[in-house]
Formats: C-alpha cells, sequence, structure tokens
C-alpha cells in the first residue's frame, strides 16, 4: 500500500507499507484482548506510537480508516509460498529440498512449529531465518542453493527478519513447511515403523527356522530319507543365511 501519513494533535504518523514480523505478533498477541472499536486504536497504537489517549479523542472515521488500512495488510490464509525475496541488498532462499534438509534443520523447525499458537508467534522470526538463507548460487529463479544451517548466523539474520521482513514470506514458509514437511515427517516415522516391523518378524522367522534345522539334523540318521531331509536343510541354511545378512546390515 502507499505511504499513509496523519496529524494527531500537531504530531505527525506514518502507518508502515508492509507488516513486518514484529508488527505481526503484535497484532496477533491484542486480537483477543480487546472490543473491536478498541482494537482498532490500539493496533494503530502499537504500529505507530500514537498515544491511545490521543486515538480515544479522535474522529471515528479517522481511526476506522487507519485501522482497516492496517487490517489490510495483515495476510490471509492459505498462505502462499515465496521461495526467494531480496532484503537489504541480499538474496534469500527457501529450503530447495527437503531430500537435502539436515537433521538439525528439521528437528528445530519441527520443535517451533508445534508449539502452541501464542508461542510460535515468539519464535516466528526465528522460523523464518532457518526456512530463508542467503543463496550462495543459482542456476534459475527455482534452482538455487542456499547457506548451509549454521546457529552462528541465525540468530543476527531472526533479528533483521523481525525488523525487516514481510510476515507474508514467514507464514507462506510456515505453512508450506507444516503442510508438506510433516507429511514428509509422518511418511518417514511410518516408513521406520514398517522397517522395524519387518524386521522383527525376520528375526522370529530366523529363531523358528533355526529349531527347525536342528530337528531334520537329529532326524538325518534315524528314518532314512536323507537325501530330502539334506535338500531341507541346504534350502533353510541359504533362506536362513540370507536373511540373517539383510538384518546384520540393517
Amino acid at each position: 500500500m502507499s505511504n499513509v501519513t496523519f496529524n494527531f494533535n500537531g504530531n505527525d504518523y506514518n502507518l508502515p507499507d508492509y507488516l513486518s514480523i514484529e508488527d505481526y505478533v503484535k497484532i496477533f498477541k491484542v486480537k483477543d484482548l480487546f472490543e473491536d472499536e478498541y482494537l482498532h486504536a490500539k493496533v494503530i497504537n502499537l504500529l505507530t506510537s500514537c498515544p491511545m489517549n490521543d486515538l480515544l479523542e479522535a474522529e471515528h472515521h479517522k481511526v476506522e480508516f487507519l485501522s482497516t488500512s492496517i487490517f489490510a495488510m495483515v495476510p490471509r490464509p492459505p498462505y502462499n509460498l515465496v521461495d526467494t525475496f531480496e532484503l537489504n541488498g541480499v538474496k534469500y532462499g527457501y529450503l530447495p529440498s527437503y531430500k537435502e534438509i539436515t537433521f538439525g534443520e528439521f528437528a528445530d523447525l519441527d520443535t517451533l512449529l508445534t508449539k502452541k499458537p501464542e508461542e510460535v508467534m515468539d519464535y516466528l522470526h526465528i522460523i523464518a531465518a532457518i526456512m530463508y538463507r542467503p543463496i550462495i548460487s543459482s542456476k534459475s529463479k527455482h534452482n538455487f542453493k542456499i547457506e548451509k544451517y549454521n546457529q552462528e548466523t541465525l540468530n543476527d539474520r531472526a533479528e533483521l527478519f523481525k525488523k525487516k521482513l514481510d510476515v507474508k514470506f514467514a507464514l507462506g514458509g510456515q505453512f508450506f513447511f507444516t503442510n508438506f514437511g510433516k507429511r514428509l515427517s509422518n511418511y518417514t516415522r511410518l516408513s521406520l515403523t514398517q522397517k522395524i516391523r519387518r524386521e522383527w518378524e525376520m528375526t522370529k522367522w530366523i529363531v523358528k527356522n533355526w529349531s527347525l534345522v536342528w530337528k531334520l539334523l537329529s532326524k538325518k540318521d534315524s528314518d532314512g530319507t536323507s537325501s530330502l531331509i539334506d535338500y531341507q536343510i541346504t534350502k533353510s541354511m541359504n533362506t536362513i543365511k540370507s536373511l540373517t545378512k539383510k538384518l546384520l546390515k540393517r
């Protein structure tokens, strides 16, 4: 939106051109604390530092216009992912591939994004700083590599994002990770569970067949069916060896 200025009691104030992460969090935290009319004045106060007393004494239509201008900047779901942007001369890119995401990145994002909504707001700038990092090389607009996950550079970037980054990028990245990243997590956990189940079944099979082998060996000399038993033993032993190697490898 174009820059909006207003004057109350001889003092000039400016509405922001967009909502930073910090601005958005301020609105989010007071949205349930005030009645509608007071909320309109409060959000103007939070974003411009215009005193509440001046706002409460101002003409209703002016306060209504200003608050409507602010609320028009609040992103509405579903939030769209924007994978690149430039801030202060630096180009940033979103996590390029979930196949390349490190365990540390995923664990930190998963931990922060599964907190209560009001707690997530306190970490939104950190979440954005994990998801968006400086682009170090690119082949095309949507094919790029970003800086490795580094705790030493994370905090400074998070503070910059908190003050300067349009909240739409943070919400879009958060929404995308929550909806697609969590599906990947669930699939990975399911896959791991299935592997454990298969290995357990394999282990039981090996134990069961070892017993069968010993039974066959004990009967070999007594019932005159050595050729058939030899075949059964060989077949069982080969199967057991194959499964045992797979189990040990895993």
